[in-house]
């Protein structure tokens, strides 16, 4: 397994002490988990940034950590360590706007972890070193690395399109090729020699933004998956719902914590007792 790096290590180490206290804090994992409400309605845009250092539980943490740990260092000999830092920040924020665009009319979405900044760094990698080999986790065999790259896209846009499971998919390809946009402007002797992998990645990304761009509806189409829904369930009401009490709750304390008990409206302590 390759080093982390300096840098790389020091986003491990963030990552698991802030999703640490965020598995002890229920208050503070809803307050830094990317949530589709708290954005689009609260102007809550840390929350595009925060995400990426919460985590569902350890094997999740520990998942993508492997993965950052395993591909940080590779990255960091070529690009140096703050520029390995703008590619993963750039990664996580770019994966959470491509899933904030495909589901901003979903209010009560909510996801988590630094996989989109974590397949950016994945997917510079193949920019940096298309002739290197990938071996995936629990996998007896390698794959070529830019045919990882490819298999990855492709199957993150069926993720996304066929919503069959709890995966952010649209986090993984809007991260992925963003990591691949970021490494070629920070090393552009990447697009000289490497063209082809760079067309390789990023292609199936930009046809599928070009179709989602000009036909939304081809995401809801029925025929695709029949787990496709078609309006709000009554978990993702009660999720939404309890979120929005949440983000209250959380205004009136932080109040409480800047003014006083005092500074409360009578409308904001009835909410409190409640």
């Amino acid at each position: 397994m390759a080093s982390a790096g300096g840098i790389g290590l020091l986003l491990v180490i963030l990552t698991i002490v802030i999703s640490y206290r965020a598995f002890t804090n229920e208050s503070l994992m809803n307050r830094y988990l990317f949530a589709v409400d708290g954005i689009r309605n609260y102007g809550e845009y840390y929350r595009l940034v925060s995400a990426g250092f919460v985590h569902a539980d350890w094997w999740h943490l520990g998942f993508n950590m492997y993965a950052l740990y395993s591909f940080a260092g590779s990255v960091e000999r070529v690009t140096g360590p703050l520029q390995l830092l703008l590619l993963y920040m750039a990664s996580l924020v770019g994966g959470n706007l491509l899933a904030l665009f495909i589901h901003r009319n979903d209010a009560g979405y909510r996801a988590l972890g630094a996989s989109g900044a974590v397949s950016g760094l994945i997917f510079a990698m193949i920019a940096l070193y298309p002739g290197s080999n990938i071996r995936p986790l629990f996998m007896p065999f390698s794959l070529p690395a830019w045919l990882f790259g490819l298999a990855y896209s492709l199957y993150s846009i069926y993720g996304i399109k066929s919503a069959r499971d709890n995966i952010g998919h649209d986090a993984h390809l809007g991260g992925g090729v963003v990591g691949v946009l970021t490494v070629c402007l920070i090393v552009p002797d990447v697009i000289t020699y490497n063209w082809p992998i760079v067309l390789l990645l990023t292609l199936p990304t930009l046809v599928f933004l070009l179709v989602i761009a000009r036909r939304p509806d081809w995401l809801y189409v029925r025929s695709f998956s029949l787990n496709t829904r078609e309006k709000e369930t009554a978990d993702e009401r009660f999720n939404r719902q309890k979120f929005r009490r949440q983000q209250e709750i959380d205004r009136i304390l932080d109040k409480i914590s800047e003014r006083g008990y005092d500074s409360l409206t009578k409308q904001e302590r009835e909410k409190l007792s409640e």
